[in-house]
């Protein structure tokens, strides 16, 4: 279970660090095109795939708490 937490901590920072990135780069695009609307998508995707990967680590860490009460610890 703390691997699985442990990855999933990992994913959401590096999707942060994505997202981020993206997000800079679609802000300092010149103008509104076919490929800043591709980009707007591609960003988009991001943000879900974050939302995602926090919700995953939420249900890990409820599920780890649980044990954790469980077992008395």
């Amino acid at each position: 279970m703390a691997d699985d937490i442990q990855m999933a901590k990992r994913h959401v920072l590096q999707a942060e660090q994505h997202l981020k990135r993206r997000a800079r780069a679609h802000r300092c695009a010149k103008a509104p095109s076919v490929a800043g609307g591709k980009a707007s998508s591609f960003l988009q995707l991001l943000e879900d795939a974050q939302s995602i990967h926090l919700h995953q680590l939420s249900l890990l860490l409820e599920r780890a708490s649980r044990e954790r009460t469980r077992a008395g610890i």
